[in-house]
């Protein structure tokens, strides 16, 4: 089973109870596929945009930063599994209601044109091993100077030995409850067939 088929077959189950479709059926029902930036869209059998996520602890992944910080608006579904030898077993469902009135809270100083300039600093730094290691202590300089501490969301740039020059970013979940954002929680359990993953080195 593929490395990201946990995250497939539960983002699947959801889109099937909310919308009636499969992620396939409705991926080909949407303008953009799936590359869209919402697993769910308003206004496409649905009355708000949904992003559907999987984590095993309580650090949730987000994707690529502007694009998360150009959205307003929409509830993101979290799934939190554990690792059970082969399998990973679902135990509880968080659903959070991001609305633009908790942007300050999620992002603190960190505005959209802030982010894009410290992007484009990533994404020039050329490929290769030598121009990560040369260009470590700058990244790491640079995301102190940009990132807002206070803010529930982190800045994960990815710098790695080959060509991977992007900038992600993700949020804990005690975290965002703690600042008080809504959000319903309840327990469930689905077990997927899925190993843990592994990376080459």
């Amino acid at each position: 089973m593929e490395v990201q088929a946990h995250g497939n077959y539960y983002e699947d189950l959801k889109i099937k109870e909310l919308t009636g479709f499969s992620k396939e059926e409705y991926d080909s029902l949407k303008d953009n596929g799936y590359t869209s930036s919402m697993d769910i869209v308003k206004g496409l059998h649905s009355d708000k945009d949904v992003s559907i996520k999987t984590a095993k602890g309580k650090k949730v992944d987000c994707g690529d930063i502007l694009r998360r910080r150009s959205e307003s608006e929409y509830d993101i579904i979290i799934g939190l599994y554990n690792q059970v030898g082969d399998t990973k077993v679902f135990h509880t469902e968080y659903t959070f209601h991001i609305t633009p009135d908790i942007e300050q809270k999620l992002w603190g100083k960190m505005n959209y044109n802030l982010l894009l300039e410290y992007v484009d600093y990533i994404k020039s730094i050329p490929s290769g091993k030598q121009a990560q290691q040369e260009t470590k202590a700058e990244r790491t300089i640079l995301k102190n100077c940009i990132a807002d501490k206070k803010a529930q969301m982190k800045i994960h740039p990815k710098v790695d030995s080959k060509k991977q020059r992007r900038v992600q970013c993700s949020f804990n979940i005690d975290k965002l409850i703690k600042s008080g954002v809504e959000y319903e929680a309840r327990p469930i359990r689905i077990v997927v067939e899925s190993k843990t993953r592994t990376f080459n080195k």
